[in-house]
């Protein structure tokens, strides 16, 4: 059974936006950010491979809560005293490894964050065990946080997405097409949309029927790549 994320946060509820769908792989991490005010620490780790929809359910806690959103790569010192007093979402944690000066840029965010009470969701693809950095308290600060964790997108998920990507654009996908597709398919959400694009694209310039000899030239095309 497949659930739609539903906040209850104070801010504000959803409004135009895709929905985002819940079952046992990402439940426990939709768990986590819905109760951000519970964090440990105010802080918490959002980690997922790609492709795991880490990014838009980060990107949700950020509308919901009006959080600043910033890649760990375009962190710079001047943005520090201006992020002051508001919930912070720092993407991709991992691609600063062994970079010491955005470490130390983002350790000193971390900090004033900290003492400011102020809720912070860093995003990565490595737990944090696995993470490397050069700054040693920084590496400590990071290991001391909780930790959500998504795991690979199940059929349920998969199934999911698929029929709203299609909905969405308005095209018919039979039951048996999508167990077709869901058997050979690579499980991530950039697959999924490479996937549906690809579809109505070729459906629409080939003028062809949306049907299993069109997916599975998609399909095949995307295993030869």
């Amino acid at each position: 059974m497949i659930d739609q994320l539903s906040f209850s946060l104070p801010r504000k509820v959803l409004h135009n936006r895709e929905n985002y769908f819940v079952s046992r792989a990402n439940r426990n991490a939709v768990s986590f950010i819905e109760d951000w005010n519970s964090w440990p620490l105010n802080k918490l780790i959002l980690v997922g491979s790609e492709g795991s929809g880490k990014t838009h359910l980060a990107s949700l806690w950020a509308e919901e809560v009006g959080a600043k959103i910033l890649s760990s790569t375009d962190l710079m010192e001047e943005q520090i005293s201006k992020l002051s007093g508001k919930p912070v979402l720092i993407e991709d944690i991992h691609k600063i490894q062994r970079n010491r000066p955005a470490e130390t840029i983002f350790f000193h965010l971390h900090n004033l964050l900290n003492l400011e009470n102020t809720s912070l969701l860093m995003t990565s693809r490595l737990l944090p065990g696995r993470l490397n950095f050069i700054l040693e308290d920084l590496q400590s600060r990071i290991l001391g946080s909780s930790i959500a964790e998504l795991e690979a997108v199940d059929d349920d998920l998969l199934s999911a997405v698929l029929v709203k990507m299609f909905a969405d654009r308005q095209m018919y996908f039979s039951d048996k097409l999508l167990a077709y597709v869901l058997l050979r398919i690579e499980r991530s959400y950039i697959a999924i949309k490479t996937f549906v694009e690809e579809v109505d694209s070729r459906a629409m310039t080939e003028n062809r029927v949306i049907g299993k000899r069109l997916v599975r030239d998609i399909l095949d095309k995307g295993k030869q790549s």
